[in-house]
């Protein structure tokens, strides 16, 4: 008997130090691959630059990490094909037709309430996008791109 309840024990215990350690992850970009860095940023608002970095950069840059919680969803496991759709990484390297056709996109992404997707977010709470981050986003893509000079 004693036996019994000694395994379930020790599975929950082994569990337990399982998810403490790793609860722990730290949110880490690459060095230098951060879309708020002046170089890189995508945008002329920071709070743009900040909101795209918290919700958008994990699964579409190059540079994003999460926490092991998050990743069992299956959108971010679906992140290497975000990353063919659009990479925050090479922003700098689109040209305006691309950067239009891009926002437009996530304008109709965000306006449908499609991306951060939901199964994402679930796991991923700070990813959530509040009105006024949506309003800004929405501001921000429905703005002409001017050619590169």
């Amino acid at each position: 008997m004693m036996m019994k309840i000694s395994l379930p024990i020790a599975w929950l215990c082994g569990l337990a130090v399982l998810i403490v350690g790793c609860s722990s992850s730290q949110e880490t970009t690459a060095p230098g691959a951060t879309v708020s860095s002046s170089a890189n940023a995508v945008s002329t608002d920071p709070q743009v630059n900040a909101i795209l970095e918290s919700s958008c950069y994990k699964c579409h840059s190059t540079g994003g990490r999460v926490p092991w919680y998050a990743v069992v969803s299956p959108t971010y496991l679906a992140a290497s094909s975000a990353r063919g759709v659009l990479n925050f990484s090479d922003w700098q390297t689109y040209d305006a037709q691309k950067r239009s056709a891009v926002l437009k996109s996530i304008e109709h992404s965000v306006s449908a309430g499609a991306m951060p997707p939901g199964d994402y977010t679930l796991f991923y709470r700070s990813a959530r996008l509040t009105e006024d981050q949506k309003q800004a986003l929405l501001k921000w893509a429905s703005q002409p791109v001017m050619p590169a000079h």
